[in-house]
């Protein structure tokens, strides 16, 4: 018994604290979850074109709001900075978007400055997929 204990207990130090957990809704919408310490991210991904034209968005919430207005954030070898509105980033930003995803996929140590306060989130993995960003 005491191994096993030993055994879990080295499991949950050996591998990330979190990571993007992933599933599938009815329409194919591919949605990804991480959170952490007061910050929690939610893309939603349309590869499949459930809503036309395709449509795909991050919302971040920090210490339980959404975040609104200008934001850093950086990968150790990527940086954006952008602005959301309630909470959310969209596909249609061009530019925003691209930005936004190519830090997310450079990296799973995540940090975001916003309001004065900074966020870290070790997502245990990059952004698994380009999520429709001109890459």
């Amino acid at each position: 018994m005491k191994r096993f204990a030993l055994v879990a207990i080295l499991g949950l130090l050996a591998s990330p604290a979190l990571a993007w957990d992933e599933e599938t809704d009815f329409r194919g919408l591919h949605i990804y979850t991480a959170s952490g310490d007061g910050i929690s991210a939610t893309a939603v991904c349309d590869p499949d074109g459930a809503f036309i034209p395709p449509t795909n968005h991050l919302s971040i919430t920090l210490d339980g709001d959404p975040l609104d207005g200008e934001y850093l954030i950086r990968s150790s070898t990527e940086t954006h900075q952008g602005k959301m509105i309630s909470g959310s980033a969209v596909s249609r930003d061009g530019q925003d978007w691209t930005g936004l995803i190519s830090v997310l996929r450079s990296g799973s140590q995540i940090e975001l400055t916003a309001n004065g306060k900074t966020f870290r989130l070790d997502t245990g993995s990059p952004f698994p997929v380009d999520c429709d960003a001109d890459a």
